[in-house]
């Protein structure tokens, strides 16, 4: 009986491996979809609107208060972004002020962009 019981277990952790095994890279590859970039400045090449458009958005203030953000995007269209609590800007103290460039860093989930850092150029 002890016999039987290791050869399933030991079938059941071969078979568990191999499914596991083989989806590992692509569990690794999904993951770091949601891994932000540690961006705390502006970066010189978004001066050239070369940036990563699954982390950030870059754009022009058109109106802010507080927890809101309105941009117009470089296409003209205007977006309003919701800032959460903890949203961190930088440079520390400033204010979004109408026609300040910004880049905001963060990800998208289920279709919102989430802002966990909002750079003032």
């Amino acid at each position: 009986m002890k016999r039987n019981l290791r050869l399933v277990l030991s079938l059941a952790v071969l078979i568990a491996s191999s499914f596991f095994g083989s989806t590992g890279l692509a569990m690794a590859q999904t993951y770091s979809a949601y891994v932000v970039p540690a961006y705390n400045a502006w970066q010189p090449s978004w001066d050239q609107y070369q940036y990563d458009r699954r982390h950030v958005i870059l754009g022009v203030v058109v109106g802010f208060e507080p927890y809101r953000l309105q941009i117009q995007r470089r296409d003209g269209a205007v977006q309003g972004v919701d800032l959460k609590n903890g949203t961190v800007i930088l440079p520390t103290n400033a204010t979004p002020t109408r026609g300040e460039r910004v880049a905001m860093v963060g990800y998208y989930s289920r279709g919102t962009f989430i802002v966990n850092r909002l750079i003032i150029r």
